[in-house]
Formats: C-alpha cells, sequence, structure tokens
C-alpha cells in the first residue's frame, strides 16, 4: 500500500464517512471515519473493502468509493454535525480498517477540531509503541478488539503473529484513565467458545486493570 503520510500535509485514503452515528462509537453522536489499509487479515473482516487497491491500474485514478483528503478536507465535510458533537459529548470516530496506520493524518485533524470534539479510536491495536505514544495525546477514547489473546488462535484468524498482550501494556502505561478504553473480545465462529472468551476477559482485567471489556460477536456474511 502507498504511504500517504510525509512531512507535508497529509492525506489519507477513506473509504467511509457515516455520519449521524449514536451508541456504537464512543460517547454521544459520532461521524465514523473509515481507512483504507490494515495489517490483519481476518478471515471474517467486517470492512473487506479496506484491502482493495486504493488506485486503478494506472496508478492515478482512485478507485470507486475511496477519498484521498487532507485533514482540512475531512473536517470541513464533518463539520455541520458540530452541534450534534458539542451538545452531546460526541466527535469523530476513526476506524477502518486500521487508523493506527494514519497517526499524522490524526494528529493533525485533532489540531483543527481541537477540544471541542472527542476523538475515538476503533483499532485491532497492531501498532508499534512510538504510534500509541503519539496518538495517547490526541485520542480520548479507545475501543480495541484484540481478537483473541491465545496466539494460535490469532495466528490462524488474522494471518499474524499476536502482539496483543504487548500492545495492551503499551496502551496501559499511556491512558492513565481506564474508563476512556473499551477492549472488545469477540466470539469467532469456528475459531473460539464462550469459555476461550470468558478466560481472555478475566485475564485483560486482572493483568492490565482494564474494566470495560466486553464480549462482541461477529457477524458472518
Amino acid at each position: 500500500m502507498r504511504n500517504v503520510q510525509t512531512n507535508e500535509i497529509p492525506k489519507a485514503p477513506i473509504f467511509a464517512i457515516n455520519r449521524l452515528r449514536m451508541g456504537t462509537d464512543g460517547p454521544g453522536v459520532t461521524t465514523l471515519v473509515a481507512f483504507m489499509g490494515c495489517p490483519l487479515k481476518c478471515k471474517y473482516c467486517l470492512n473487506p473493502q479496506c484491502h482493495q487497491p486504493i488506485y486503478e491500474e494506472d496508478g492515478t485514478t482512485l478507485r470507486d468509493g475511496v477519498m484521498m483528503l487532507t485533514p482540512q478536507e475531512l473536517y470541513d465535510m464533518v463539520k455541520i454535525d458540530n452541534i450534534y458533537f458539542q451538545a452531546t459529548g460526541g466527535g469523530i470516530c476513526f476506524g477502518g480498517g486500521e487508523p493506527t496506520l494514519y497517526p499524522q493524518f490524526i494528529e493533525e485533524f485533532k489540531n483543527l477540531c481541537g477540544n471541542r470534539w472527542k476523538i475515538t479510536l476503533e483499532t485491532s491495536g497492531r501498532c508499534s509503541y512510538r504510534t500509541y505514544k503519539r496518538l495517547s495525546n490526541v485520542v480520548d477514547y479507545w475501543i480495541v478488539d484484540v481478537k483473541s489473546i491465545h496466539s494460535s488462535i490469532y495466528k490462524e484468524y488474522t494471518g499474524n503473529i499476536s502482539g496483543v498482550l504487548q500492545h495492551l501494556y503499551c496502551l496501559k502505561g499511556l491512558v492513565d484513565d481506564k474508563s476512556k478504553v473499551t477492549i472488545k473480545v469477540p466470539y469467532i465462529p469456528g475459531f473460539n467458545d464462550n469459555d476461550d472468551i470468558d478466560k481472555d476477559i478475566e485475564k485483560i482485567k486482572k493483568r492490565y486493570g482494564f474494566m470495560n471489556v466486553v464480549k462482541t460477536k461477529y457477524i458472518i456474511k
């Protein structure tokens, strides 16, 4: 995937901007902004379009449904809901795909909206400590889908070696208010069961101090 983060004005490929969401992507009324790209190859990916090429074969024409935006351009598009964000304590939820691929973009966007809007990150948590540290300065709420903390299940399901426990350790050290972190532990048909999930939840609570650990279920298409 082409790296669009530079020292100049950053641009990011976005495949969805979903307005007026309530109760699913952080507090208050939110707009979900979905980035292209993800390092995982989950068997039941909820947004498989994030793995599609950004450009047509000519390398310059964006594929249908993909927008290449600067933070200012995105801000100008979503500010229509400013009154709802401020009235409800909501704002923007960056998801995807994997939003931690675009830390510079998110930082620049936060500079534009300031503290008037809350920034939520919906992520698999698969990124470096350096990226966690950068984003911890601008992200208000975290929603982390860990898939599984069992390394064998994680690798079979995502196609990647697990780093979940290390990632949770990073987050634990960087976020003082643990109530602003929600950890999702999904039921993944064919990969885990309720006993696996309950053990994961108990371990995450005891070892890392996150209390908002919830059981979810993937929608299999």
